[in-house]
Formats: C-alpha cells, structure tokens, sequence
C-alpha cells in the first residue's frame, strides 16, 4: 500500500482512481479505457488526440532512490510494449499516431525519473516508428494533475478527503516556540486556568496542555496550507466559516461563569459538528485535525479566554 495525503493506494485501487479521473478531465477528448484482461498492451487507456497513459503505484513507501529505480524500470519496461504490441495498438489507434505517453504514479522524489522520460522520448524518436508521432514525448504525472477531480471520484466512490502531511518534528516545535515566546506565554496562562490549582503535577499537566497545543497549530497548519494549495475555493470558505464561529467564541467566553473545562469541551464539540456539517466531503480524522487546529490557534491567541 502507498500513502498518499489524499489517501492510501494499492495497484488496483490506484488505477480505478486513475480511471476515473481520466474520463472526467479527458472526455471531451475522446478518452477510451483500455482494460487489461485481454491482455496488457502496455496502456490503461488512449484519447484520441493521441496521447496514451500508463498507470503505476509502487507496492509500499520506498526511499527516494528505491522508488526512482522502481519507477524508472516499469518506465523502460512499459514502453517496450509499444513496439511489442505495435500491431494491435494500431487497430485499436485507428490512424491516431501517439503523441504523448504519460506515466501517471502517486508521486515521484527524484527529479532523475523526468531526466529518464526525456531519455526514453529521445530514445523512441530516433526509432522513425510509425505509430509514433515526430514530436513524441514521455512524461511522467503526479496525483496533484488531478487536483479538480479529486472530490469528484472520492465523492463517486464514496469515500472522503483526508490531507494528512508529514507531522512537525519535536525541534520543529521547540524551534516555534523559541520564536513565538508571547503565545506560547498566553497558552500557559489559558492552561493553568483548566488545570486544578491542587493537583499535584499541576506544573507537568500545564506543560503538557501547552506542548500539544503547539504540535496541533504546527501540524494543523501544514495541512491548511496544503489545502489552500490544493482547493482554494474550499480553503476560502474554511476561512469565513472559522471567522465567523469565532466571533461566537468570543461572545461566549465573555459572559461565561463557571468551570473552564466544560466551556472548552462546549466549544470544541459545537466546532467539530459545524466543520462535519459545512465539509461533508472531509474524513472524519481530517475533521479532528481541523478541530485541533483550531481550537490550538484560538488558546495560542484570545478567542478562547477564562476567567
């Protein structure tokens, strides 16, 4: 299985991703699947203007230079099927000569495998071969060519984004915390007024409250951003939805008397229920992280106060 931040993929489910996805950005140009039990040909599917694509998720999370190796091979492997299956690609082409063969994989780290599409193109070009075309091209796809119809197939199949990038490291926290002493203050001040002024490890709890609250604005602020990159349109709409609660918030923390636990439990269950009902189409772990960061950035500045 191969994580990605938009979701966890295997061979199978990576190509019915693909194909989906390729018949909604490609169907005015005359996509056509290819499938593959009468026999792989070397393509998942072919538009008409000529431009032909190959699908490959690699079987786990390899480093960067074993990744490149496995995704360089499948490269030289797959194209070799052109000249392999040349006869039948041709009936099935009708005349259309092929411009384009796109390797569409999750990610790739290494910028060595776009040096080896272009080695490959050369390669094939020099062939005069007449299924492809003069200018014939080799390129290689990330998920993120997808981006619009990324909610389009997840909402297809029922399933649900979840944007889960790679969490801040404790020297990034102590680094942030170093830098942003002012709210780091504010969180404690917030915190020790939730802990129980008797409690023995009251000074362990404070620290701890406020230690979690950093790692939640670091690593929910990654994933923000990540959105924003990804879906503008929604990232805008989080923003006004957020603005707008937390005029309540503050609303609520002013008049508020009584245990300062229950009040930041009230508001972090009100938040949750109004990010699961305005975002339906987010997974519920993406929600949690939502929550968290938010509620993170509410202690770290004044929304959020107690008496």
């Amino acid at each position: 299985m191969y994580k990605t931040i938009y979701g966890t993929f295997n061979g199978d489910s990576w190509e019915d991703f693909c194909q989906l996805c390729f018949k909604h950005k490609y169907e005015s140009d005359g996509y056509q699947e290819m499938p593959a039990w009468q026999g792989d040909l070397g393509i998942e599917g072919f538009t008409r203007s000529g431009v032909v694509f190959q699908c490959y998720c690699p079987d786990m999370d390899y480093n960067p230079d074993k990744l490149y190796e496995v995704q360089r091979d499948k490269i030289t492997a797959d194209l070799g099927k052109l000249t392999t299956y040349k006869s039948q690609l041709q009936g099935y082409f009708n005349g259309v000569k092929i411009s384009k063969w796109i390797f569409v994989t999750p990610e790739y780290k290494k910028k060595d495998l776009v040096k080896h599409c272009q080695t490959k193109a050369e390669e094939y070009r020099q062939l005069k071969d007449d299924l492809l075309a003069d200018d014939f091209d080799v390129l290689v796809h990330d998920i993120d060519f997808f981006i619009e119809q990324i909610p389009i197939v997840l909402e297809s199949r029922k399933k649900k984004l979840d944007i889960d990038p790679a969490k801040s490291t404790s020297e990034d926290i102590a680094d942030w915390k170093t830098k942003e002493i002012s709210l780091v203050d504010t969180a404690v001040k917030k915190h020790e007024q939730r802990v129980p002024s008797a409690s023995p490890t009251f000074d362990n709890k404070v620290n701890k409250l406020t230690q979690n609250t950093v790692a939640n604005f670091l690593n929910g602020d990654l994933m923000v951003r990540k959105w924003k990159e990804s879906f503008q349109d929604q990232y805008e709409k989080f923003v006004k939805v957020i603005s707008q609660f937390e005029k309540r918030v503050e609303d609520k923390c002013a008049v508020f008397s009584g245990d300062n636990n229950k009040l930041y439990d009230d508001i972090e269950a009100e938040l949750k229920n109004k990010l699961k009902e305005t975002f339906s189409y987010l997974d519920d772990i993406m929600i949690d992280r939502l929550t968290d960061y938010v509620m993170s950035d509410w202690i770290l500045r004044c929304p959020i106060s107690f008496e």
